[in-house]
């Protein structure tokens, strides 16, 4: 009878969507705690200062109370810095947001939740290092917008000591591997990823979550539970594919879980629902420690769809493309790579991020997700609750020196998004970036753009204003021209990689010209179309029809005498960086300095 009443439950209509987002990214989770039996090693307990939440009478805790006020649809705020420091760890008094104002470091806290191993001077203050909330590495959310997840979202924000009174679930010396189990079988014909419906190779998402969550990962054989018994169906009006229960899914998942395995992860091409929603991406179940992912809605093929007339019936009839396009293959596996990443942390107890732009923000659908979330890492806060979970974990491969374990993680997930190629450029920029800054210690750009010593030195003693071209875009001549030393140079590369990374939708390093006249009109609204199109023209340096990250900064600074135009956009951003609070780079110190992006290969100096 139950099959019978999900089965009867009413498909969505021909071509039907769901609105606002709905059940796009609905995860269907079950966050309570596993039992006992695979409960993790025990957990250092609370310290006298870590005796429950944060209370009222603090940041965070006034944070929560103003937005707990606020129920209404779109009514959630951003938390302020001392409410961001307070969720990471730091100490947020005064002082503490002045040296942050200042690009320096602050003292970290709730040292007392560590293992005594780590609780030294010396690994606390290399921790402190990762947690800096260092603009513009770890961007702030904005105030949401109709149709995103924050918008309507009533979640209780997580912060790190939150994380850890809730003695979230963690690997364990006999529960450490994370399974894969294919639930589409694999096409052998030699041009199997063209076609739509082919499942990936799982074994680059294995190695993947190796480098993310620093466990084994396995694929298992192929298994065909989607088509056996106990699994409600139903058609999902797309041609004549059919929909597959997602919980059903799930308890056939959870007997086919190893005896040592954290988790298992059935990912299929088929499509999925389950008795809230039309559709789900995924479904988890915490407690039993089982989830599954349908990719059917991530292939862009899968959405495109051709009518025509029947004349023989006089009907409408509706064509399914079975070849996916160019592109279309590195959209999946990028999509893939996030809800993969995303899930598997409610596993470890993450709860969805709301204190910074991170791969752990809650997302309303695609068209939420691959804007932001594909493109970053963990942030702090849930950077510290992953590291804190491996180090309190007594599986062998438990991390002993948490700084160390963190550099290697960026440089596992460098080395596999350089695999495969233009999939992750986004991710690979941020990488990067992160990369520059705790290897190197310097300005983000400095590092991104690989200056070397000669070319700094030759920049510090060239460094002049820029003249405005005769004949420039929409110039003004009440604009005075802008001097770049090698310092504004780095910061300003720093924030148009950033610019550049929210306005390459599909992640691939480049933009079309809809993304680059979208980027043009969010810096300046004044430029008319006209004038973005000319502007595009003088970007795309190789003339192929996309703006490359390269080509974009090129334009932006590497030019011998920039126009109107560059200067406007330099300005713009120049102001709303002050307007931020971002420092300024007269106040960097030596004892802690800003960085991010991407490198360039030897990039030209500019010349006076």
């Amino acid at each position: 009878m139950r099959l019978a009443r999900r089965s009867s439950s009413p498909p969505p209509g021909p071509g039907r969507r769901a609105q606002n987002g709905t059940g796009s990214w609905g995860l269907s989770q079950n966050l309570r705690r596993p039992s006992r039996s695979a409960s993790p090693a025990p957990r250092p307990k609370a310290g006298p200062s870590g005796s429950g939440p944060s209370g009222s009478g603090s940041a965070l805790g006034r944070w929560r109370a103003q937005s707990r006020k606020r129920r209404e649809a779109g009514a959630w705020q951003p938390p302020p810095l001392p409410a961001q420091l307070e969720a990471i760890g730091l100490d947020n008094s005064e002082e503490a947001l002045r040296r942050v104002a200042e690009g320096k470091s602050v003292q970290i806290l709730l040292e007392q939740y560590y293992p005594e191993k780590l609780r030294s001077s010396v690994q606390m203050q290399r921790l402190s290092r990762l947690l800096q909330p260092l603009s513009p590495i770890y961007m702030p959310i904005l105030p949401p917008l109709p149709d995103t997840w924050m918008f309507t979202a009533q979640e209780e924000a997580q912060s790190f000591k939150d994380y850890v009174l809730e003695q979230p679930p963690g690997p364990t010396r006999l529960l450490h591997r994370v399974y894969l189990l294919p639930l589409s079988e694999a096409n052998p014909t030699p041009h199997a990823s063209r076609l739509r419906g082919t499942l990936p190779d799982l074994r680059m998402f294995a190695h993947f979550i190796e480098a993310w969550f620093d466990l084994p990962c396995k694929v298992l054989p192929y298994d065909g539970l989607l088509f056996g018994r106990g699994i409600a169906s139903r058609s999902n009006g797309h041609g004549g594919d059919l929909q597959y229960h997602a919980k059903d899914s799930l308890r056939q998942l959870r007997i086919r879980l190893p005896s040592d395995g954290f988790c298992i992860l059935g990912i299929t091409m088929e499509d999925l629902f389950d008795s809230s929603h039309s559709f789900v991406h995924s479904s988890l179940s915490v407690q039993d420690r089982a989830g599954i992912f349908s990719f059917c809605r991530l292939d862009p093929a899968w959405y495109r769809v051709s009518c025509h007339m029947d004349f023989d019936v006089m009907k409408v009839v509706e064509d399914y493309p079975k070849e996916r396009r160019e592109g279309d293959l590195e959209t999946l596996l990028r999509r893939g790579h996030q809800i993969v990443s995303h899930d598997l942390g409610h596993f470890f107890g993450l709860k969805r991020c709301q204190f910074f732009l991170c791969r752990m923000q809650g997302s309303a659908g695609l068209h939420e997700s691959d804007t932001n979330q594909d493109k970053v890492d963990l942030c702090p806060v849930c950077l510290r609750k992953l590291s804190w979970n491996l180090a309190c974990s007594n599986h062998e491969d438990a991390p002993t020196d948490l700084e160390a374990w963190c550099l290697q993680r960026y440089r596992k997930l460098l080395a596999h998004a350089e695999k495969l190629g233009p999939v992750l450029q986004s991710f690979k920029v941020w990488v990067r970036s992160r990369l520059a800054q705790l290897d190197l210690d310097i300005l983000p750009a400095a590092a991104a753009a690989a200056f070397n010593v000669s070319a700094v030195k030759a920049a510090e003693t060239t460094a002049g204003p820029w003249p405005v071209r005769s004949g420039s875009l929409e110039a003004n001549e009440d604009e005075d021209p802008i001097q770049l030393t090698p310092d504004d140079l780095a910061r300003r590369e720093a924030e148009l990689l950033m610019l550049f990374a929210r306005h390459d939708e599909d992640g691939d390093g480049k933009m079309k010209v809809k993304e680059f006249c979208q980027l043009i009109t969010e810096v300046d609204e004044s430029f008319s179309s006209i004038s973005a199109m000319k502007m595009f023209e003088a970007a795309d340096l190789n003339k192929d029809g996309s703006v490359e990250v390269k080509e974009f900064l090129q334009w932006l600074l590497c030019a011998t005498s920039p126009g109107e135009a560059e200067v406007r956009i330099l300005k713009r951003l120049a102001a709303e960086s002050r307007l931020a609070g971002a420092p300024t780079p007269d106040e960097l110190d030596e004892d802690r300095r800003i960085c991010l992006p991407q490198r360039l290969e030897n990039p030209p100096p500019r010349l006076p």
